[in-house]
């Protein structure tokens, strides 16, 4: 890569890495607090809510900063904490999940089958949870994270006690758009517990359900405690098998939604196996669970890659790979060696998902 400076794209740079940094501070300050629930109790928010007789949102908002220890006294991290924090953290509400089909209709108990336990989980009151997947705004990453106010059930699988699958308000904001595009005949890699076949599988326009799951275990588990539940099981097919040796049967299918992974670290080179099949699919629609998320992370490489450059890093600096940033970097420093840089929008180009997965392939 050859980056002509002047001083704007200098510049231009400079403020990529600046809110590059910020993004990943505040991704890294969220995963401290995810999941703790000694934030604040329903018992301290009713002495607050009483006391100062203001709305609950923001005296939450004022207990999660002191718990993150922000600096009220700095003019940067009240600005941080105002623009990137406080807009994207709100109550959430429980009815909305509550009255879900899925969570209406399917129903189980603790239930322990070969190495997987089906079980109710549930978010403690005022625990901090991911809710939508992450956007973009004028660069920054915006996160979107949700709380109740009192406890939330959910269905989650465990293996050996860890979470390995669950069905929270995540999944079901995360994958709303997939499902209001889902038609006729559709194809689904990785089953999990089945919230988007279901919820598929209730639209008159959707046909048949295809899902394509390499996991046996899983699959028995689905067949017996949760697929007989469902009110149209008829037009699902579980064929078991590895997702990548079915990626050409997709140009047969009207709809596809790509689910095999846990985090965009974890997924992204099963991401990227799909979005370099995606001229053979046809004309069938696919969307990908979290994408925007990939994207982020993929974005955060080429940035990372663009201050390396223009700090005069060499061939030597993307010898070796520790880790999947590192792997990603390297591979970004390859395909675009013969890439000449000469204008801000240029940058700005490399930055868009079409350019992104080009250049990763």
């Amino acid at each position: 890569m050859k980056i002509v400076k002047s001083e704007r794209i200098i510049s231009l740079i400079k403020e990529l890495e600046n809110i590059n940094e910020i993004n990943i501070s505040i991704s890294e300050l969220f995963l401290d607090v995810v999941g703790r629930v000694d934030v604040t109790s329903q018992s301290e928010m009713a002495t607050l809510t009483k006391k100062f007789n203001l709305p609950e949102n923001e005296l939450y908002l004022s207990k999660l900063g002191d718990y993150l220890e922000i600096d009220w006294e700095s003019d940067e991290n009240k600005e941080m904490f105002e623009s990137l924090i406080k807009p994207y953290i709100n109550k959430a509400d429980s009815k909305k999940y509550l009255n879900n089909p899925y969570y209406k209709t399917i129903k189980t108990n603790n239930v322990k089958d070969g190495k997987y336990e089906l079980i109710i989980d549930r978010y403690q009151p005022y625990e901090l949870f991911a809710l939508k997947d992450l956007s973009f705004k004028d660069n920054y990453e915006t996160n979107s994270f949700g709380y109740f106010s009192e406890e939330f059930p959910f269905i989650a699988l465990n293996e050996k006690g860890v979470t390995w699958m669950s069905i929270t308000p995540n999944e079901i904001e995360t994958m709303e758009k997939a499902i209001e595009s889902a038609k006729e005949n559709v194809i689904v890699f990785g089953l999990g517990l089945g919230y988007y076949p279901f919820m598929v599988s209730l639209k008159p326009e959707v046909k048949k359900i295809t899902i394509i799951e390499s996991d046996q275990h899983i699959i028995d588990l689905f067949k017996k405690h949760l697929l007989p539940q469902f009110p149209n099981k008829e037009k699902i097919n579980i064929v078991k098998g590895d997702a990548f040796e079915h990626i050409k049967e997709v140009k047969n299918f009207d709809t596809a939604f790509v689910d095999l992974w846990h985090d965009p670290e974890d997924g992204i080179e099963s991401y990227l196996k799909f979005k370099r099949g995606e001229n053979e699919f046809g004309n069938c629609i696919v969307s990908y669970w979290i994408e925007s998320s990939f994207i982020a992370l993929l974005r955060r490489c080429m940035i990372t890659l663009l201050v390396e450059q223009n700090n005069g890093f060499t061939a030597e600096s993307y010898a070796k790979s520790e880790g999947i940033i590192d792997n990603l970097i390297n591979r970004y420093y390859r395909n675009t060696k013969n890439l000449t840089l000469s204008s801000e929008d240029e940058i700005l180009d490399l930055l868009k998902e079409k350019s992104l997965i080009k250049f990763i392939s």
